[in-house]
C-alpha cells in the first residue's frame, strides 16, 4: 500500500513539486497538494495525485475584500477544509511561513508526523530600523516562522547544514538540509565543445523588485550589457508597475531582452540555448543583515545545472557560490567586479566548466538523492509515534 503524503503550500514552489515528483516516481508514495494557488494544472498533475484547492487570497482591497469573504463561506471553501481535516497521512509537508498554510496546520489531524519546510530564514531578513519601507509582512513572517520550529516534528532545509546556530532561539527537533536539486526530466544534456561568438547571459526569473539593501535590477543590467554582453530575463517582474522600466530599457539597448516565460516543464531547455545563467543579487550588507545573502539557496541555481549552462554569482551569496566553486562550474565575483565581466568570462576556460558541469548535474540528480528525504520523513515519523 503507497504511504500517503500531503504537501500544503500556499502557491506550490518548484522544489516542493521537484520532491513531490520524484517521491511519486518511485511508485511507493500517494502524493496530494493543498494550495491556495492556481497554477499550470497538467504540470502540476506530473507530481500530485490530487490537489485540493483552497482560493483565498493574501492581497486584501476594496475591490476584493467582498469576494474574500465569499469565498471564505463558499461550499467550495468548505468541501476543500472537509478534504483537508479528513487526510490522515503518513507525512504533511508544510512550506511557510505563511498565514494561511498555519491555519491549514491547525486544522490536521494532529497524529501524523508534521515537517516543516523553511523555504527562506525570515528571521535573518532583517534591516536596520533606519530603513524608510519597514517590512511588516516580514515582521509576521518571523512570527509564523517562530511557530512552525515549534509546533512541528520536523524542519527540512535549504540552506546551510549549520545555519540554524544563527537563530536566537533552539530548534529542539530533527532537521535535513536538503538542496532542490535537478529533477532528472528536466536535465538537458551539457553542449559539447561549445564556441562563444556573442556572449549571452540569462536571468531565470523576472526582474527583481527594488528596495535599499540590493542593487537596483536596472542598474546590474546596465552595467552587464554596456560591455557588449546580452542579458535575458525569462519573464516579467513580480511588481507589475515594474514593467515599464524595463520595456523602456529594451527599446533602447539592444543587449537587453525582456523575456516571456514558458511552460514550466520546458523552462530548463529555453534556458539552455544561453551561455551563462545569472544570479544578479548584490548587497548592501549595512543595511541588510549578511545572514540573508550568506544563507540564501535559491532554486534558481539548480535550473542553471538543469539546464547545462555555468553559472555568474556574487560571493556574497555564500552557500551558493561554494556550490559553484566546489564543483568548478562557473565565476564567483565580487559587484566591483561586474564592471570587468566580460574580460572575466572570457580568461575561462568554457568548456572545462562544461565538463564539470555534466558531473554535477550527476551529483545533484534528485532521483539519486531522493532516499535522504525519505529517511528523514521515517524518522521524523517512528519519532511522533514513540511520543
Amino acid at each position: 500500500m503507497k504511504k500517503q503524503i500531503v504537501f500544503i503550500e500556499y502557491t506550490p514552489s518548484v522544489p516542493t513539486i521537484k520532491i513531490a515528483r520524484t517521491l511519486k516516481l518511485t511508485g511507493n508514495y500517494e502524493t496530494i497538494l493543498v494550495s491556495f494557488r492556481k497554477k499550470e494544472e497538467e504540470f502540476l498533475g506530473k507530481a500530485f495525485d490530487r490537489v485540493i484547492f483552497i482560493n483565498l487570497t493574501h492581497k486584501l482591497n476594496k475591490k476584493n475584500i467582498i469576494n474574500f469573504f465569499k469565498n471564505i463561506f463558499s461550499k467550495g471553501t468548505r468541501n476543500a477544509l472537509k478534504e483537508l481535516r479528513a487526510l490522515d497521512p503518513y507525512i504533511f509537508q508544510i512550506t511557510g511561513p505563511d498565514l494561511f498554510t498555519l491555519i491549514s496546520t491547525s486544522l490536521i489531524n494532529k497524529k501524523s508526523a508534521r515537517i516543516y519546510f523553511a523555504y527562506d530564514i525570515w528571521k535573518f531578513f532583517e534591516k536596520k530600523w533606519s530603513f524608510k519601507n519597514i517590512g511588516i509582512k516580514e515582521l509576521f513572517q518571523k512570527v509564523i516562522e517562530k511557530r512552525f520550529f515549534n509546533i512541528c516534528d520536523g524542519i527540512l532545509h535549504k540552506g546551510p547544514e549549520d545555519e540554524f546556530k544563527y537563530l536566537d532561539y533552539k530548534i529542539s527537533v530533527p532537521s535535513l538540509c536538503f538542496y532542490p536539486g535537478c529533477l532528472d526530466e528536466w536535465i538537458i544534456p551539457v553542449k559539447k565543445n561549445k564556441k562563444i561568438k556573442n556572449i549571452k547571459l540569462v536571468y531565470a526569473g523576472g526582474p527583481l523588485a527594488a528596495w535599499n539593501g540590493r542593487v537596483a535590477f536596472i542598474d546590474v543590467t546596465k552595467e552587464i550589457t554596456k560591455q557588449g554582453i546580452y542579458f535575458s530575463t525569462s519573464s516579467k517582474p513580480i511588481i507589475e508597475k515594474d514593467s515599464e522600466i524595463f520595456f523602456d530599457e529594451e527599446k533602447r539597448n539592444p543587449y537587453f531582452k525582456f523575456g516571456e516565460r514558458g511552460r514550466s516543464e520546458y523552462f530548463s531547455k529555453n534556458i539552455s540555448k544561453y551561455d551563462y545563467g545569472i544570479i544578479p543579487d548584490f548587497f548592501d550588507t549595512s543595511i541588510i543583515n549578511p545572514l540573508w545573502p550568506k544563507t540564501s539557496m535559491a532554486n534558481k541555481l539548480f535550473t542553471y545545472i538543469e539546464a547545462g549552462i555555468p553559472i555568474i554569482i556574487n560571493e556574497q551569496s555564500e552557500v551558493m557560490a561554494d556550490v559553484v566553486k566546489n564543483n568548478s562550474i562557473g565565476i564567483v565575483i565580487k559587484y566591483e567586479e561586474l564592471k570587468n565581466l566580460k574580460k572575466i568570462i572570457l580568461k575561462k576556460d568554457y568548456n572545462k566548466l562544461l565538463k564539470n558541469m555534466k558531473k554535477t548535474q550527476e551529483r545533484y540528480r534528485l532521483s539519486k538523492n531522493i532516499h535522504l528525504i525519505e529517511e528523514f520523513y521515517e524518522k521524523c515519523y517512528n519519532l511522533k509515534h514513540i511520543k
